[in-house]
C-alpha cells in the first residue's frame, strides 16, 4: 500500500455535537484500485489524525500531525491527546476513542470481515511477527551453514588422546573366557582369563588394553572446543554480486565415548557456537537448542534457554597455526596450553588474553596450572594480587628467586604453590619439596592457613599433621582452626604440641564443641527452671504417651535438659527456644523421643503430641529430615491405636475400682 497516496484524498468531516473523548468518522478509500479503510480521529472537533487499514496486505499506519507512525488506533487516539502510547500488553484500559456513529462502527467491521479493529492489528501484528521470525530463521540456518564440517582428524584426536586407552570386554564361565577387544573388534576365548581391571595386551593385535568385566558398556563424557576458519559470502547492494568475509569461529563440544564389545565409537555433540570477525576476540555467540544432537542436526538460536556456557575444555590443536592469527594470537601460548593435554577455560583465554599479554610467558615457562587459576579464577575482571605485571623477568613477575621459580616448575603450582613460595622467602623458612606437592595438590591457599601457621610457625609441621588426619584438607583446616579458637577460649595452652596437634582432631575438636554447648545449657537451664517445675507436675497426665513394641519404644520428655539435648543432637529446632517448653508446661502438647530398642541412648525420632486428642502434630528425625518414611508411619500409626486403646480402657465404668488399682 502506497501511504503517501491515502493522503491525496478528502478525511472526513467532523462529527457533530460535544464529545468528551476521541470521536472517529469511518470511510472507505481507494487509490491505484486498491481499497482501504480510514478513521479519522477528532479532539473538540478538530482533525488530529488518519488511521488507515489494509485488510488486503494486512497492515496498517496513522498520519499524526506531520507525519507518520505504526502504532494501534487506541495509541493514535492517546497521543491525538497529548499522552504517551502504552506498550505491550494495555488491553485491560479503556477505550481511548469511540465511533461517531453506529453506521461508522458497522462500515469498519464490514471492511474487516464482521472483526474489530484490535482484533485486526493483532492480527496484523502477529503475522508480522511470524514473518520476520521465518526470516530470522532463515538467516541463521544459512550463516550456521557455511560453517565447515568437523574434520575427520579432530574426531580421531578426540577419540585416540581425549579417550585414551581400549578395553578387553569378559565373559567368563566355568571353562573358558570370551573376549571382545576395542581396539580390532576381535572376538575370541581364551582357557586362563583376565582379572577385572588388569591391565594387558589383546591376543589378536597386540594393543595395550585394560580388561573389563563389570558391563558390556562403558561410557565417558568430556568437553572439547575446536577452533575453525571460514568465509561467509554477503550480498551486496548490487543484485547478483556477493562478498566473502573471513571469519572464524570456536564450537563447544560434548564428546561422548562409547566402549562396547563390537569397538569404540565417538559422538560429538554441538552445544554452543561463537562466530568471530577476524582480528577479533569477541563474536556472536548462538546456542544449541537440543540437549544432544550433533552439528548436522542442532538448532542454533541467540537465546540460551538450556543455560549452556563455554566450559574448561580440550583444545584440538590440529589447525592452531592457521586460526589464531584471526585473532592475533599466534603468540598467546595457546598453543602450548593445549599440548599439555589438559582441560582450560578455552574461551575466557581467548577473550581475555589482549588483557593479559604476559600469560605468554607463564605458559611458555611451561606454568600451566598457574595459568589455569588465573583464567579460571579471575576471568574477565581482575588480576591476582601475588604477579606483579610489570616485571621484566619472569623472577620480578612472580616475585621469587629463580630457585624458586625451578620449584614451581617442578610442582606444576598454581597460584597458591605462588603464595606459599613467597611466604616461604618473606619469613626465610624453608618448605620441602614434599610439603610444596602435598600443598598445590589439595589446592590449599596461604591465608586460609595463617591462624594455624600464627601458632604451629612451621608448614612442614602443619603438613605432616594434616597427613596423618583422616579429613579432606579444606575441611580440616576450617576444623583445627575452629578448635584452635575453642581451645584458648576454654584456657588450654594452645603453644603446647598435645593441645594444638591432638591425635584426633575431629573427636577433640567435638569434645569442645559439647563443653561450650553444656556451659551455654547450663545458663538456659537456670531461665527454664519455672517452666520445669510446670513440666514435672504433668508427667502423670503424659504416661499415656509410654509405649513399645519389639523394635521401638516411644519416651515422653521428662524435663526440658532432654529437650535441649535432644534438639542438639538431631539439629532441629524442638530445643532452640522455650516455644516447645511452654507448650508442654501449659498443657498444649508434649515433646516424646522414638527410640530404636537396640540403641536406645541414641535420639532417632522427635514427636509432638497434641495433648487435646492426642493426634501427632509433626514428627522429624536429623535435621529436619525422615528416614525409613513408610515404615516409621506405620509403627506411628500402631502408636495411636495404643493411645487411644488406653483411654477407651480408663472410660468404661468399673465396679471394682481396687482391681482397676492393681491392674
Amino acid at each position: 500500500m502506497k501511504w503517501k497516496k491515502l493522503l491525496e484524498t478528502e478525511p472526513c468531516t467532523a462529527p457533530e455535537g460535544q464529545w468528551e473523548k476521541v470521536v472517529g468518522r469511518c470511510q472507505l478509500v481507494e487509490v491505484d484500485e486498491h481499497q482501504a479503510l480510514e478513521v479519522d480521529l477528532f479532539v473538540d472537533g478538530q482533525l488530529k489524525a488518519r488511521y488507515f487499514a489494509d485488510q488486503e496486505e494486512m497492515a496498517f499506519n496513522a498520519f499524526i500531525g506531520t507525519g507518520w507512525r505504526r502504532v494501534k488506533i487506541d495509541n493514535v487516539a492517546r497521543i491525538c491527546q497529548g499522552e504517551t502510547p502504552l506498550k505491550n500488553d494495555y488491553y485491560y484500559c479503556t477505550n481511548e476513542w469511540e465511533f461517531a456513529s453506529e453506521a461508522d462502527k458497522k462500515m469498519a467491521a464490514t471492511y474487516l470481515d464482521d472483526t474489530f479493529i484490535n482484533w485486526f492489528e493483532n492480527s496484523v501484528i502477529r503475522i508480522k511477527n511470524d514473518r520476520a521470525y521465518e526470516r530470522k530463521q532463515q538467516r541463521i540456518e544459512d550463516m550456521m551453514a557455511a560453517v565447515p564440517c568437523v574434520p575427520d582428524e579432530a574426531e580421531a584426536w578426540v577419540k585416540d588422546k581425549v579417550f585414551q586407552g581400549d578395553l578387553l570386554f569378559l565373559q567368563k564361565d566355568k571353562k573358558r573366557t570370551t573376549y571382545s577387544c576395542t581396539a580390532c573388534g576381535a572376538h575370541s576365548w581364551k582357557k586362563v582369563g583376565w582379572k577385572h581391571g588388569e591391565q594387558t595386551t589383546c591376543p589378536r593385535c597386540g594393543a595395550p588394553v585394560t580388561a573389563y568385566s563389570r558391563r558390556q558398556e562403558k561410557k565417558a563424557t568430556e568437553p572439547v572446543i575446536i577452533l575453525q576458519t571460514y568465509e561467509e559470502k554477503k550480498e551486496t547492494c548490487i543484485p547478483g554480486v556477493t562478498h566473502s568475509e573471513k571469519k572464524w569461529i570456536e564450537r563447544q563440544f560434548k564428546a561422548v565415548c562409547s566402549w562396547t564389545p563390537e569397538g569404540k565409537e565417538i559422538e560429538m555433540y554441538e552445544q554452543r557456537r561463537a562466530i568471530i570477525p577476524e582480528g577479533e576476540c569477541w563474536g556472536k555467540v548462538w546456542n544449541g537448542q537440543l540437549s544432544e544432537a550433533d552439528e548436522f542436526t542442532q538448532e542454533f538460536w541467540d537465546r540460551n534457554r538450556s543455560n549452556k556456557r563455554f566450559l574448561q575444555s580440550y583444545l584440538w590443536p590440529g589447525n592452531l597455526k592457521e586460526v589464531l592469527p584471526c585473532g592475533h594470537l599466534e603468540n598467546s601460548g595457546l598453543d602450548l596450553m593445549t599440548n599439555k593435554g589438559q582441560k582450560f577455560d578455552v574461551n575466557t583465554y581467548i577473550t581475555t588474553f589482549h588483557q593479559r599479554p604476559w600469560l605468554e610467558y607463564l605458559a611458555k615457562a611451561g606454568l600451566v596450572r598457574m595459568v589455569q587459576d588465573i583464567v579460571r579464577i579471575y576471568g574477565w575482571y581482575g588480576n591476582p594480587n601475588c604477579i606483579y605485571e610489570e616485571g621484566q623477568t619472569l623472577q620480578d613477575a612472580l616475585r621469587i628467586d629463580g630457585n624458586r621459580v625451578s620449584r614451581m616448575k617442578q610442582v606444576n603450582g598454581g597460584l597458591n604453590t605462588l603464595e606459599w613460595l613467597q611466604y616461604e622467602e618473606q619469613q626465610g623458612i624453608k618448605i620441602t619439596t614434599e610439603s610444596l606437592q602435598w600443598l598445590a595438590d589439595n589446592n590449599l591457599d596461604m591465608e586460609e592457613c595463617t591462624e594455624i601457621l600464627h601458632e604451629l610457625r612451621s608448614v612442614n609441621r602443619m603438613v605432616n599433621y594434616m597427613k596423618k588426619q583422616d579429613v579432606k584438607p579444606k575441611d580440616l583446616v576450617t576444623t583445627w582452626k575452629d578448635y584452635l579458637r575453642m581451645a584458648a577460649a576454654a584456657g588450654y595452652d594452645t603453644t603446647d604440641d598435645i593441645v594444638r596437634l591432638p591425635k584426633d582432631l575431629r573427636a577433640r575438636h567435638d569434645q569442645l564443641v559439647e563443653m561450650a554447648q553444656e556451659k551455654d545449657d547450663k545458663e538456659r537451664l537456670k531461665e527454664y527452671r519455672p517452666l520445669d517445675k510446670k513440666i514435672k507436675n504433668r508427667l502423670p497426665e503424659v504416661r499415656r504417651y509410654f509405649w513399645e513394641n519389639q523394635d521401638y519404644m516411644v519416651i515422653p520428655a521428662g524435663c526440658c535438659e532432654e529437650l535441649m539435648k535432644e534438639g542438639r543432637l538431631l539439629h532441629h529446632c524442638v530445643a532452640r527456644d522455650s516455644h516447645y517448653m511452654k507448650k508442654m508446661a501449659d498443657g498444649k502438647s508434649w515433646i516424646c523421643f522414638l527410640r530404636k530398642k537396640d540403641d536406645l541412648e541414641t535420639p532417632y525420632y522427635t514427636l509432638e503430641v497434641d495433648m487435646k486428642d492426642d493426634h501427632i502434630i509433626q514428627w522429624y528425625s536429623k535435621f529436619d529430615r525422615k528416614p525409613d518414611e513408610k515404615e516409621i508411619s506405620k509403627v506411628l500409626t500402631k502408636y495411636k491405636n495404643s493411645i487411644k486403646q488406653k483411654q477407651e480402657k480408663v472410660a468404661i465404668p468399673i465396679e471394682q475400682p481396687q482391681r482397676v488399682a492393681i491392674a
